[in-house]
């Protein structure tokens, strides 16, 4: 008899284990890790970009079917924050020379947001954007390799568009 009740038991246990879980309400303030992805469509490779101070990673020039970046983890964002959100993108084409601008997230924010992807453009604007899904390309433009966009005549305007200096900020 003492079997069948223990038996019983642990039926009970594991049939609640199936039960789907009841919605809990999201807290006010909880943070979420946002997937950071980097697209550049401007003439040379950056070695290395950040955001606030998260690790975004090399990116390469784009080309037609690439952004030129991958994924990385993570930039934080609160479930209590107003868009648009403003960003410190920081980044290096040649680890020497560190360039740095302050944008705000552009387009329509999602309501569960799960990607910041950052855009560097040809006359150095910088987009933010945050998306649910992937993001994706902005512009589709050839290049000759990963590191340069022509062979030659290569030119950025970090210089015109943001803050730079020797040595990393």
């Amino acid at each position: 008899m003492a079997r069948h009740g223990v038996l019983l038991g642990a039926l009970a246990v594991l049939a609640s284990c199936n039960k789907p879980k009841a919605e809990e309400p999201v807290p006010v303030n909880e943070p979420i890790g946002l997937t950071i992805s980097g697209f550049n469509y401007t003439d040379l490779y950056i070695d290395h970009f950040s955001v606030n101070g998260n690790g975004g990673g090399n990116v390469y020039v784009s080309s037609p079917t690439s952004g030129g970046g991958g994924f990385t983890c993570c930039a934080s964002w609160f479930t209590n924050m107003t868009v648009p959100m403003r960003v410190e993108v920081v980044w290096t084409r040649d680890r020497n020379r560190w360039c740095t601008k302050v944008v705000e997230t552009t387009g329509p924010t999602p309501a569960n947001p799960s990607h910041l992807a950052v855009h560097f453009f040809p006359d150095g604007r910088i987009e933010a954007e945050l998306t649910e899904d992937p993001p994706k390309m902005k512009l589709r433009l050839e290049s000759a390799g990963p590191l340069q966009r022509k062979t030659s005549g290569n030119t950025v305007t970090d210089e015109r568009t943001a803050r730079c200096q020797d040595g990393r900020p």
